[in-house]
């Protein structure tokens, strides 16, 4: 197995399904592998985004996987599927394809051994997770005896994730000739005294996990070197911990910019998540081999699932820190490791 699970994981290393590529190439490989173990499979979704649900029985287990990365930037000294020293290299090596085929792996050994589970696989958890909004709606995860999400863990549990909201910032101004600037109002300085008073609110905090963090991720005014600018707008990506929301988070925005002119609009949000650390999930995790419990900063597809299965938590082989770096890795024993957890895993929580 510990062969199959390599070749499977270099397999998918080397077709790229990142958000502007391949997407769909990978989902039919999967497709395919899920296919050929004669399990019960429902495609739906978004077209550009697919996902799906293969199931063996009912009940058990629901496994969680993306399949899509993020580009893959610059400086890379790795080819994907490269492996030395017991790392395999490519991107999504860690975020998420090692997870995803060690759950492809365990989906074999489980249905083998008449276990039942079900398996989730989306492509756009880089993006919007549509296809994790598709697949809450299914009974196979609403009847789950939990969920686990596959995400790079260094194979910890984790039980705290942050919610996502991202925000349009918008200044008005007046345009006018850049050589008489009297004339007009400039948007692009109006957005600077916007975003000085936000200030506050942008400084990195002493617990990451535990408190509001704000970027300022993007900036767009103006149209030509001669025109004072009439509009500026900026994206703002901020992270909360439960149970903040995302509308308490705009509201803490909006009182802060209080007594300036702007538009402010919510463009995408996705809840915080928090599981309570004594359910029999977490339990079994971690008597099934899963390490220590910790929160994490960024947030995955367990947000959406948690709102109609109570028993959701996030373990898969991989460093959290790998997730969108160069020369991205992960420790094939993880990999071997991962697979093993999820077969033990299955086999406990199979009623």
């Amino acid at each position: 197995m510990s062969r199959e699970l390599v070749r499977n994981l270099i397999e998918m290393l080397h077709i790229h399904s990142d958000t502007n590529e391949g997407k769909h190439e990978l989902f039919e490989l999967v497709l395919g592998k899920l296919q050929d173990m004669s399990l019960d499979i429902t495609v739906g979704g978004r077209r550009e985004s697919p996902a799906l649900v293969a199931s063996h029985g009912e009940g058990g287990i629901a496994y969680s996987a993306h399949i899509d990365t993020v580009p893959a930037g610059e400086d890379w000294t790795r080819e994907d599927g490269e492996v030395e020293a017991g790392r395999i290299y490519g991107l999504g090596a860690a975020d998420m394809k090692a997870g995803a085929a060690a759950m492809l792996a365990a989906a074999r050994t489980l249905k083998e051994e008449d276990v039942p589970f079900c398996l989730l696989i989306t492509t756009d958890e880089e993006e919007l997770m549509t296809g994790a909004e598709f697949l809450v709606k299914r009974p196979e995860v609403r009847r789950a005896s939990a969920v686990l999400v596959g995400e790079p863990t260094d194979l910890r549990v984790a039980w705290k994730e942050k919610g996502i909201s991202r925000l349009t910032l918008t200044a008005h101004g007046v345009a006018s000739h850049a050589s008489m600037p009297w004339n007009g109002d400039n948007a692009i300085m109006r957005m600077a005294r916007l975003l000085e008073k936000l200030s506050p609110l942008l400084n990195v905090p002493s617990g990451p996990t535990d408190d509001l963090t704000l970027v300022v991720s993007t900036i767009n005014g103006g149209t030509r070197n001669n025109i004072v600018p009439d509009r500026c707008e900026a994206q703002l990506n901020a992270r909360f911990p439960y149970p903040l929301t995302a509308r308490e988070v705009r509201e803490r925005i909006m009182r802060t910019l209080e007594g300036d002119a702007y538009d402010i609009v919510m463009q995408y949000e996705l809840p915080a998540f928090e599981t309570l650390p004594d359910t029999a999930l977490i339990r079994e995790l971690q008597a099934a081999g899963a390490g220590e419990l910790f929160a994490v900063p960024y947030a995955t597809e367990a947000a959406v699932y948690s709102s109609v299965n109570s028993l959701v938590s996030v373990c898969g082989p991989g460093s959290p820190v790998m997730a969108h770096a160069k020369d991205e890795y992960v420790e094939r024993y993880q990999l071997e490791s991962a697979y093993r957890l999820y077969c033990e895993l299955g086999r406990r929580l199979q009623g």
